[in-house]
């Protein structure tokens, strides 16, 4: 425990401080995220401070020395280098998607070739192939305003760590009590008014660590409330967003400002009061998985949980419409 507390401080620290001169070089080297009629923020603001955290994370994955270590940095690294050239100059929807399929690939058939998969069909791979897929492109859509990337990332950590203890599992989460430490350092920076931003690189990243986490706690049985549960604002955010730029025949791979989260702030709401609203609503939902022990009543409460929020957020924009 007491070298978990070092290591959380150095990490705390490495993150923190790494931040303050990975900003200074985005200025010096001039890339920033410029504000448009999409964006929520109004000045030039540095972008691709997510480099830190994957510099953290990558050392996080050797000091721990894993099972997966070589495919987690492997995969890691490639999808960190493929949304740092988005980043830099939009890539095609299609090829930023096939580079991440391959990727993440890389991780789950490296796992399976070297007997970790030893009881479970080729089928069941691909299919997580595309939830991770889809789930990073989720987590990079709600990448919207200050300070939501890291404060998401925190609060599920939070969760997957309590819910490894009540589950009485041999794991202990000493990597997501890690990545905590890192994001808490970022979100410093991250805060309203954001000095810097994640960028692509960075909450792609973030993105997969997290469906990672959560599918390694599917994994250790009875939890699948819990892996419902926790994202769930981003994918009811995100899936109905979607839906009605389908319906009205809008780009829903296109960046834009329709997310709930988003019209919250249009309507008036500042970034840190949403953010604030969010990390409430993923408090609420980690009480509900502790304390009510049906699992199906669990994800219908955290189902309802996340819509109340979403209308209320819809309800403010519509009134300063």
């Amino acid at each position: 425990m007491d070298k978990l507390i070092i290591f959380s401080i150095f990490i705390f620290l490495f993150t923190l401080i790494g931040t303050k001169y990975l900003k200074n070089f985005l200025e010096y080297k001039k890339i920033f995220d410029i504000p448009n009629k999409r964006s929520s923020h109004v000045k030039p603001i540095p972008t691709g401070g997510g480099w830190i955290i994957i510099l953290s994370i990558i050392g996080i994955i050797l000091l721990l020395d894993p099972y997966d270590k070589i495919p987690g940095i492997i995969a890691i690294t490639g999808l960190a280098f493929i949304s740092w050239q988005d980043d830099l100059k939009n890539i095609n929807v299609l090829v930023r998607l096939l580079f991440q399929i391959f990727f993440i690939s890389i991780y789950f058939i490296y796992l399976y070739f070297f007997g970790f998969y030893n009881q479970i069909q080729l089928t069941h791979i691909f299919f997580v192939i595309l939830i991770c897929t889809w789930f990073i492109n989720v987590f990079n859509f709600m990448d919207g305003i200050d300070g939501i990337s890291p404060v998401i990332v925190i609060t599920i950590c939070a969760g997957i760590i309590l819910a490894h203890f009540l589950n009485k599992s041999e794991y202990l989460p000493t990597f997501e009590i890690l990545v905590i430490s890192t994001c808490l350092a970022f979100l410093y920076w991250n805060w309203n008014p954001a000095k810097i931003f994640l960028g692509d690189v960075g909450s792609i990243v973030l993105g997969f660590i997290c469906i990672l986490s959560l599918y390694w706690l599917y994994l250790e049985g009875n939890t699948w409330h819990w892996v419902l549960s926790l994202p769930m604002y981003y994918i009811l955010d995100t899936t109905l967003t979607l839906i009605i730029r389908f319906v009205e025949g809008k780009k829903i791979w296109e960046a834009h400002r329709e997310h709930y989260y988003q019209k919250a702030v249009r309507s008036g709401m500042s970034h840190s009061k949403v953010v604030k609203l969010i990390i409430a609503l993923q408090i609420l939902i980690i009480a509900t998985c502790y304390l009510v022990t049906n699992p199906y009543l669990v994800v219908f409460l955290a189902f309802l949980e996340s819509v109340g929020l979403i209308i209320y957020f819809s309800s403010k924009y519509k009134k300063s419409t």
